[in-house]
């Protein structure tokens, strides 16, 4: 069965391709997209968890839940603007109910711009930084606000360029410098809350249906499920040895 209601605003667009079924784990994939983010749901869905897929795309978001559907796999899907926080936070909370309790979010959104900073307009400095800061901090915020005191994991999609920028990914490289930042920040604190948050800093290009794409959900599976593994994870796993 599919359930679906108009989004207004501040408001979500959502649908299930199965309607509502507790698991015993699952994870929300917000900025949920063909390269990292359908191979995450891959991954996942193999493994018996419940995925749902957030996006501000709905054709997106439909072209996803088919693909998944056409490997036997099922997932949730709600459509929401990660740049607005009262969406976002509506969002999470129904993903969490959809799934029976959530036990990871995943943040996944990124705006691509090959650009550099002097050739940028000033709305696309702003707009780029909404999507690639400020969406990831919303997530961090309301999926804190959600484990509270029941515990859950925060995973982030970081890139290579938080180490090593590059002058033509001007928005791209700051967004991921700064969210690997805050992940490392909040590691302790969240810690001693039973909450864990951790960044795969994916350090190379990623394509649909990719190698890459998925060892990079690889990647975030462990973190995801190795209690043991630190606030980040790097791959490939030597990209940055002799820097």
């Amino acid at each position: 069965m599919t359930l679906s209601h108009p989004a207004g605003r501040h408001g979500i667009a959502m649908a299930s391709t199965s309607g509502e079924y507790p698991m015993t784990n699952s994870i929300m994939i917000i900025g949920a997209g063909p390269g990292i983010g359908q191979a995450v749901a891959e991954k996942f869905g193999r493994e018996g968890w419940h995925v749902v897929l957030t996006s501000r795309n709905a054709a997106r978001l439909t072209g996803l839940s088919r693909t998944l559907s056409g490997q036997g796999l099922h997932a949730s899907t709600l459509q929401a603007d990660a740049t607005d926080p009262i969406a976002l936070r509506k969002a999470v909370a129904e993903g969490d109910r959809m799934s029976g309790g959530l036990t990871a979010v995943l943040f996944n959104a990124a705006f691509v711009r090959e650009q550099d900073l002097f050739s940028m307009r000033d709305d696309e400095v702003t707009d780029d930084l909404a999507t690639n800061v400020a969406a990831g901090l919303h997530t961090i915020r309301a999926s804190v606000e959600l484990f509270g005191a029941r515990g859950g994991t925060i995973l982030v999609t970081g890139g290579g360029l938080a180490v090593s920028p590059h002058a033509g990914y001007a928005s791209l490289g700051l967004g991921k410098a700064a969210l690997r930042n805050v992940v490392e920040s909040l590691a302790g604190p969240l810690a001693e809350r039973g909450i864990r948050i951790a960044v795969a800093t994916i350090a190379t290009l990623v394509g649909p249906g990719s190698t890459e794409a998925r060892e990079a959900a690889d990647t975030i599976w462990t973190l995801a499920t190795d209690p043991t593994a630190g606030w980040e994870a790097v791959y490939p796993a030597d990209a940055f040895k002799g820097d």
